[in-house]
């Protein structure tokens, strides 16, 4: 966060969406479009939305309590890196927390928690079951932006490659899961046959975002 403690939340929604097979951002899960329910999670710990999405992607229409900007993709299929480094510069608070699209578990806590641990880092993120989250994290947007331009412009794609020379903290799983138990905001929707799971545990948590 930044001095006032403003949040930027920043959601990459412009995927290939490879194994889904429809655009995922606008697939209906327990009567939303899956993107509402990523933004909905992060206005309530975010001041603003960022929403990043491919050329001529047409967003579902969402119904949303904060201001949000939508921004195109600079690069045409690169994927998320590119779509990070599209959505940066946009970004007008210190920190930012990037979730991709395709996560409707997210949680408001750990967005809060994450950001709160990244004060004075230039990334914080989670490691559960020995891999690394990196769109599940913390960013700052300043000190992230130039590498990640590069990254992308030579062609490497991986998120943490580019973290070559930021100040990174770690999160192991134990303290994330005290701020959402269960891990769900790790569960990504990005295949047609896991939105009845999804859907199964948005019922049981009273379909919102703890």
């Amino acid at each position: 966060m930044d001095g006032n403690g403003s949040l930027t939340g920043l959601i990459l929604a412009g995927g290939k969406s490879t194994r889904f097979g429809s655009d995922k951002a606008s697939a209906v899960v327990a009567g939303k479009p899956m993107l509402q329910w990523v933004a909905q999670a992060l206005q309530v710990a975010c001041d603003r939305l960022v929403i990043v999405r491919a050329a001529e992607q047409v967003l579902p229409r969402l119904e949303l309590a904060k201001s949000a900007v939508v921004v195109e993709d600079r690069w045409e299929a690169r994927g998320p890196l590119a779509g990070l480094a599209s959505g940066l510069p946009a970004v007008e608070t210190d920190y930012c927390f990037a979730a991709s699209c395709d996560a409707p578990l997210l949680q408001p806590r750990l967005v809060q928690f994450l950001a709160d641990r990244a004060r004075g880092h230039d990334v914080a993120l989670v490691e559960v079951a020995r891999r690394l989250n990196p769109l599940v994290a913390a960013y700052r947007a300043a000190t992230c932006l130039p590498g990640f331009e590069k990254a992308v412009e030579r062609g490497d794609l991986k998120i943490t490659d580019a973290f070559a020379g930021l100040d990174v903290l770690v999160v192991d799983e134990g303290e994330a899961s005290a701020q959402d138990p269960g891990l769900f905001s790790f569960r990504n929707a990005n295949r047609p046959d896991s939105l009845e799971e999804v859907e199964a545990i948005l019922g049981r948590r009273g379909a919102a975002p703890q």
